[in-house]
C-alpha cells in the first residue's frame, strides 16, 4: 500500500472521492489511525514538516493531509521540505498532499516515491452526460433546459453539481412519488423555493453583513438537508475567491462586464471563468462591504474550518452559525474560542 499521496487538478468532486477511497483504505488496514490536517496557506512549513517527523504518543500509524498547496509557491520552504521528505518518508505516516493546480512540483524521480493522480474538469459534452446519469441512478430523466439551468447555478464540479442533483431528486420523490423527469422549471424553483436554500443566498446575506439574515438562512439549510452545510461552506468560499479575484480585474482597469466574464474563484487555468447574473449581485456587494485584506483574511478563515465543520456531526450548525458571526461582525478576526465568549455574553 502507498504512503504517499499527490491528488492534483481542479475537479473537486472527483478528487474528493479519490481523497475518501484512499482515507477507507488507510483505516482498513489500520483502524486506530491518528489523522491531522493542514492548510498550506495558512500553518507554517516548520510546523507540519515537523509533524511529519514526530511520532505518535498514541497510535501506530499516523494520516496527515495537507490541503490547498497550490496557494505556496514553488521554491517555498514547505515544499523544499516536502522534496526532501518523499526521499526518506517515515513508515508510520501516510501523507496525501492536496492541490487545485495539475502541475506537480516533484521531479520524475521524486515521483517515483508517491503515487500521484490528476483530476481534470471534464469537456462540456462530459458533464452533461455525467449529469443525465446521475439523475438516472435517482431514477430521473433530465430535460436539456434543466442540464442548463444546473450548469449555470453551480461551480461547473462534480462536487456541486452532485449536492444539487441529490437535493433535486429528493425533493421531488418526496414531493410527487409519479414525477419522473424533471425539467428547467424544477431545478429554478427548487433553487428559490424559499430563502436560504443554497450558498449562493447565504453569500449574497454575508456580503450585505446582515447577521439576522445569515443566521437564518443557515438554519433554513440545515433543517432542509444538514448534510449540505458542507457545500455550502464550500460555495461560500468560492464566491469569497471570485469576489478577491473580481477586485484584482477591477485594480487593472477592466470593466464591469469584462469582470463578470473574466473573474474565477480558483486560480487555475482550467477553472470555468465567470459568474452569472444570479452571483453578480452578491459578489458586488460583498466588493463594496469588505475590504481587499477582509477577503484575503475571511478565505482562509474558511478554508481551515472546512475540517472542523466535518468533524463536528451534530454540532455542524452551531459551528457555523458561529463562523457567520465571525465573519460578518469582525471580518474573520478573532479565533473561535472568543467567538464562544462573545456569543455567551450576547444571549445572556
Amino acid at each position: 500500500m502507498n504512503r504517499i499521496y499527490l491528488l492534483l487538478g481542479p475537479e473537486e468532486g472527483d478528487k474528493k472521492d479519490k481523497l475518501e477511497e484512499i482515507r477507507r483504505a488507510i483505516f482498513a488496514f489500520a483502524p486506530d489511525t491518528e489523522e491531522e490536517s493542514y492548510y498550506a496557506g495558512d500553518d507554517s512549513a516548520s510546523q507540519i514538516l515537523q509533524t511529519l517527523r514526530q511520532p505518535s504518543l498514541f497510535s501506530s500509524t499516523r494520516l496527515i493531509t495537507i490541503n490547498h498547496l497550490e496557494l505556496v509557491k514553488k521554491d517555498s520552504p514547505l515544499i523544499k521540505g516536502l522534496k526532501e521528505y518523499v526521499k526518506d518518508a517515515e513508515e508510520d505516516v501516510f501523507l496525501i498532499m492536496i492541490s487545485s493546480e495539475s502541475t506537480s512540483f516533484f521531479t520524475v524521480a521524486e515521483e517515483k516515491n508517491l503515487e500521484k493522480s490528476i483530476f481534470y474538469e471534464e469537456f462540456e459534452r462530459d458533464k452533461i452526460n455525467w449529469i443525465r446519469t446521475t439523475f438516472k441512478k435517482q431514477s430521473f430523466s433530465v430535460t436539456e433546459d434543466a442540464i442548463e439551468e444546473i450548469l449555470s447555478s453551480v461551480e461547473n464540479n462534480k462536487a456541486e453539481m452532485r449536492a444539487l442533483i441529490e437535493l433535486l431528486c429528493s425533493y421531488y420523490r418526496n414531493r410527487d412519488e409519479n414525477k419522473k423527469v424533471i425539467d428547467g422549471d424544477d431545478v429554478a424553483t427548487v433553487i428559490t423555493r424559499e430563502k436560504g436554500e443554497n450558498g449562493y443566498t447565504l453569500f449574497k446575506a454575508v456580503a450585505k453583513r446582515d447577521l439576522e439574515e445569515a443566521l437564518m438562512i443557515i438554519k433554513s439549510i440545515a433543517l432542509n438537508d444538514p448534510s449540505r452545510l458542507i457545500s455550502t461552506l464550500s460555495t461560500l468560499t468560492v464566491e469569497f475567491k471570485t469576489t478577491e479575484n473580481a477586485i484584482a480585474l477591477k485594480e487593472r482597469g477592466l470593466s464591469e462586464k469584462e469582470i463578470q466574464k473574466e473573474a474565477k474563484g480558483i486560480a487555475t487555468s482550467f477553472q470555468t471563468k465567470g459568474f452569472n447574473f444570479r452571483r453578480k449581485e452578491g459578489i458586488y456587494l460583498c466588493m463594496r462591504n469588505y475590504t481587499k485584506e477582509d477577503i484575503k483574511r475571511i478565505i482562509i478563515y474558511l478554508v481551515n474550518a472546512d475540517t472542523e465543520l466535518k468533524k463536528a456531526g451534530s454540532d455542524a450548525e452551531d459551528l457555523f452559525e458561529d463562523l457567520l458571526y465571525n465573519i460578518i461582525v469582525n471580518s474573520a478576526r478573532e479565533r473561535k474560542e472568543d467567538i464562544f465568549s462573545r456569543l455567551e455574553v450576547k444571549l445572556v
